[in-house]
């Protein structure tokens, strides 16, 4: 009995160092080179303003990003949108009508030039509309687009202001498609 102790020491040590090597290799494996990763701590999307009377605040870490048509009831146009949640739960949707105007390093004004649901040809202007839990999407009458990145399809990054009939939201986002 005491002979077969220092052994099942051994063994038990044997184990724990393994665990460790298998633990601390895996929390230093870095990020695959492929996938875009958000920057400057600003990942996400953060809204605050007030629509309607009502206090919005959206600060969403991972939101969905969607590329192509986005738009349920538009079929064939192109749109970048930013799918979240508002801290309370809410479903908060972000959507640029007409991504040609995302470009690095631009600063455009948001205005509703009248394009209806197809608004991709319009290129002075960004034309934004967002949607708060299911009501319809508000289009944004007024306001600046500063656009810091972007990776087509991969990563946008940028500051809005947006004006709209009955309120205003301000905000940032940084946004890359996630991985589920």
């Amino acid at each position: 009995m005491l002979l077969s102790l220092p052994v099942a020491r051994g063994r038990a040590a044997g184990w724990v160092v393994v665990v460790v090597l298998a633990v601390w290799a895996t929390g230093c494996w870095p990020a695959p080179a492929e996938s875009a990763q958000p920057r400057e701590g600003r990942a996400g999307l953060q809204l605050t303003g007030s629509i309607a009377g009502r206090q919005l605040a959206i600060s969403d870490g991972a939101p969905r990003l969607t590329s192509g048509d986005c738009d349920p009831d538009v079929a064939r146009d192109n749109d970048v949108c930013a799918i979240g949640e508002s801290i309370d739960g809410e479903l908060v949707v972000l959507v640029f009508e007409n991504p040609d105007v995302l470009v690095a390093g631009a600063t455009v004004p948001v205005a509703d030039p009248g394009c209806g649901a197809r608004c991709d040809e319009v290129s002075d202007t960004a034309v934004i509309d967002l949607q708060l839990g299911t009501a319809r999407r508000m289009r944004a009458r007024g306001g600046r687009l500063e656009v810091r990145a972007v990776t087509p399809f991969t990563r946008y990054a940028g500051d809005v202001r947006l004006s709209f009939a009955a309120g205003s939201v301000s905000g940032s986002f940084d946004v890359v498609p996630r991985s589920d």
